[in-house]
């Protein structure tokens, strides 16, 4: 019997079940990374992979900034293997620099190639996957394995937003056992992870109401771009990608001022103007005064995403009923782009379980059967 495969947005509807799996299963996964920190003195850190890869390791690097004080880098793997991994400043010894390499099926090329320098150059390194038995598993010093579940289609986004969560519970532990926070302060912030995996259901709920609220409005663009700023940069950047590989259209992501300087000579009455408005005073201050001047400029399509008061809220943009803190705010604000994605192109019958590539003599992976790409 031939098993459907789960469709995009089925993806999206399941992520709160993974979230609070990772949540109440932490020792599953926990272990070996945290005594992996607390029994090496790591004073910088890589975060690398590629595409949404690269992306959940720059939010999850400012995680660990935060948390644990080292010095985070997140960049790509080529970047990192041909012009960063040899430029050390010599301020670190090279047992005191890790690489944890991302890659949800621990196939992808660049990613792998990037462990394999690190570890010629006696850096530590740390494969995070979620399959098992993988290439990238196998040519790491030590595993951390992803509690997201297969994802049966290529858009990936529970794995996405599962492994920022995971590698948050990972970073609290680890600060807790190194004493980079007190006990109490540990407390807070597993509670804040509690809650939010007790609530994203409500984030998915409501990123479904407001597509379709505005579905018919979403359905005229041709165009669009997706901004934001602090924690939420390379949301706006994951959104960007998610969108853009699915739909087809053409889409672009932006640090929010970033999007004043050139892009906006190329805006008009057809541009959608996508908006994040998470925490930050200045930045939150500066994305009031945008969004009533992208309106009276540039086009009407302008659609903020927030938590937060102190904005007029228009029946195009979406307010979470919900609140998370900002370091956990990257988990709930790609939801609605999440959504967004995987919505129209169901609306306008592009099947995003089904790979529009048909050629794959080139490939970013090792041969699978996954990929499509192996020798015949």
């Amino acid at each position: 019997m031939t098993v459907e495969k789960l469709s995009m947005i089925g993806h999206v509807k399941d992520t709160p079940r993974v979230i609070k799996n990772a949540y109440n299963n932490r020792n599953e996964y926990m272990n070996s990374f945290v005594e992996t920190f607390v029994n090496h003195n790591f004073k910088k850190v890589y975060f690398l992979g590629s595409g949404t890869s690269h992306h959940v390791s720059w939010v999850i690097k400012n995680i660990f900034v935060d948390m644990l004080g080292i010095e985070g880098v997140a960049c790509e793997p080529t970047i990192f293997t041909h012009h960063e991994a040899e430029k050390q400043s010599g301020f670190f010894k090279p047992e005191e620099i890790c690489v944890i390499c991302f890659s949800q099926h621990g196939d992808s090329i660049s990613t792998c190639e990037a462990a394999n320098k690190a570890k010629k150059l006696g850096f530590y390194t740390i494969g995070v996957t979620e399959a098992l038995n993988s290439v990238l598993e196998s040519m790491t010093d030590s595993y951390c394995h992803l509690v997201c579940e297969e994802e049966e289609i290529g858009p990936e986004t529970r794995g996405y937003t599962e492994t920022i969560f995971q590698f948050y519970i990972l970073a609290i532990e680890v600060a807790k056992r190194t004493g980079a926070i007190t006990e109490d302060q540990y407390v807070a912030l597993d509670k804040d992870a509690l809650s939010l995996a007790n609530n994203l259901d409500i984030i998915v709920n409501e990123s479904i109401e407001w597509y379709n609220k505005n579905k018919k409005e979403f359905l005229q663009m041709t165009k669009s771009s997706i901004a934001g700023y602090g924690n939420n940069f390379p949301t706006a950047m994951e959104a960007r990608l998610k969108f853009f590989e699915t739909y087809s259209r053409p889409c672009t992501g932006y640090e929010m001022e970033e999007q004043m300087h050139g892009p906006m000579r190329a805006y008009n009455a057809e541009n959608y103007i996508f908006l994040i408005g998470s925490e930050g005073e200045a930045e939150f201050k500066r994305l009031c005064e945008l969004v009533p001047y992208y309106k009276d400029a540039f086009t009407e399509h302008v659609f903020v995403v927030t938590c937060e008061d102190g904005i007029e809220i228009t029946d195009k943009d979406l307010k979470f009923t919900y609140k998370t803190t900002d370091i956990l705010s990257p988990i709930i604000y790609i939801i609605p782009f999440q959504v967004l994605s995987a919505l129209i192109c169901e609306d306008v019958g592009i099947d995003t379980k089904v790979s529009p590539i048909k050629k794959r003599y080139v490939s970013s992976h090792y041969p699978a059967a996954r990929h499509g790409n192996l020798a015949k």
